[in-house]
């Protein structure tokens, strides 16, 4: 019996969306789904400003990678990315919650992969492998932290510990600036209408940014990192707080492919037109300073002023009540006294930082009056040192070592 092939896979489709920058930006953009490894979606290091590199001979060998979850509080400038443009701009915090990955190289020239997010895995192993002319195979098999949609990173977070772990398994042929432009141009989602498929996703670059390097990181536009700190001894409760946008205790309803980008392409980019000067005035006069100081309190007295403005104020207002559930947490966990309050790029996840430990213990009362289920709570730390990479038994710090840069 001969099967139609073609029957049994589903056509590949696109999404059309209206992009509205300002009352006379308005331009339509289309998404379309790929395969993972189709070429025709894969972007080459020599159309980002990056030196093209070759990995000509194969060595089997084995590495395993931890790469810390980013809470993004801000994007600094909405209509300075794209699908098709990474960039942006925006603050990030690396935190105690994982991606673990264990990549192995082969002679074979198969591509395995296990786990979760295979999808977005199993591409990024296709473009190494055609970026880099390498003949042989790899063997990916990664975790995620679990909690999907709901502004925690875990797409990029994915992305970030993959790129790692195929980058450091095959002798490192890029440094990080150059393995973020390579996430970045080449960064995807799951497609919403086909569970076969990928779909171009945002990238600002914080993930990779946080995840490799640790601490608070300030980046700008074009994924460039600015400016990075240690932020020792300080505390993150994490809350994931029930709101229309939640599909149960971990999920957003939506993948991040349509509605987000129905959201950071109209609403966000129109009010980040408005406003992206005060913003940028708050981070060059207020959050930068802070930070150079190791302000904790300064530093969260700019994020709050940037959490009611431009494509923040849109992020927020998606989930209900022109944003009133996530702004009743944000404030009441402020007027508890934590140092810094937020809610993690397009939510519904609110954080607050404090390194005190009474605020820390009255913010968890709180949280028990609200009736906030345990497991939407998560207790950790900012994590300042960044990605971990174990090879042949041995442990090192990965953002320590003298090829790295920024």
């Amino acid at each position: 019996m001969v099967i139609n092939q073609a029957v049994l896979t589903p056509r590949k489709q696109t999404i059309e969306i209206g992009i509205i920058g300002g009352p006379f930006d308005r331009i339509t953009t289309i998404l379309e789904e790929f395969e993972p490894g189709q070429k025709d979606f894969i972007v080459y290091p020599q159309d980002f400003s990056v030196e093209p590199r070759t990995v000509a001979s194969v060595e089997e060998g084995e590495v395993e990678v931890t790469v810390p979850a980013r809470l993004h509080t801000s994007v600094l400038d909405m209509n300075r990315f794209n699908t098709t443009r990474p960039g942006g701009g925006g603050i990030g915090f690396a935190v105690g919650i994982y991606f673990r990955v264990r990549v192995r190289a082969t002679k074979r020239p198969d591509i395995v992969v296990k786990g979760q997010r295979t999808l977005i895995v199993g591409h990024f192993a296709r473009v190494f492998k055609e970026i880099l002319g390498y003949t042989g195979g790899l063997e990916i098999e990664l975790y995620d932290h679990g909690r999907r949609h709901v502004g925690m990173g875990s797409s990029t977070g994915s992305m970030c510990a993959a790129c790692v772990g195929i980058n450091e398994v095959l002798g490192r042929p890029f440094n990080n600036r150059e393995l973020r432009r390579i996430l970045g141009f080449n960064a995807c989602e799951e497609s919403p209408l086909n569970n076969a498929c990928l779909i171009r996703g945002f990238e600002t670059g914080l993930g990779a940014m946080t995840g490799i390097n640790g601490g608070m990181v300030l980046g700008t536009d074009d994924m460039e990192l600015i400016y990075r700190i240690a932020l020792p001894d300080t505390r993150a409760l994490i809350v994931i707080p029930d709101v229309p946008t939640l599909e149960d205790e971990f999920t957003g309803k939506d993948t991040a492919a349509q509605s987000e980008v129905e959201l950071l392409m109209r609403r966000a980019r129109y009010l980040d037109n408005l406003q992206c000067g005060t913003k940028s005035q708050i981070v060059l006069l207020d959050l930068l300073p802070a930070m150079v100081r190791g302000d904790l309190k300064g530093i969260g007295n700019a994020i709050f002023d940037l959490a009611f403005l431009g494509s923040k104020r849109a992020e927020c207002e998606q989930h209900g009540l022109s944003g009133a559930p996530i702004y009743r947490y944000i404030g009441s966990l402020r007027q508890i006294g934590a140092e810094v309050v937020g809610m993690s790029s397009v939510g519904p996840t609110v954080y607050a930082l404090t390194r005190n430990d009474e605020v820390y213990r009255r913010m968890l009362k709180f949280l028990a009056a609200e009736n906030v289920p345990a497991n939407r709570i998560i207790e950790t730390h900012i994590d300042n040192t960044g990605a971990r990479v174990l090879e042949s038994g041995k442990e090192r710090t990965y953002q320590h070592e003298g090829w790295l840069q920024s």
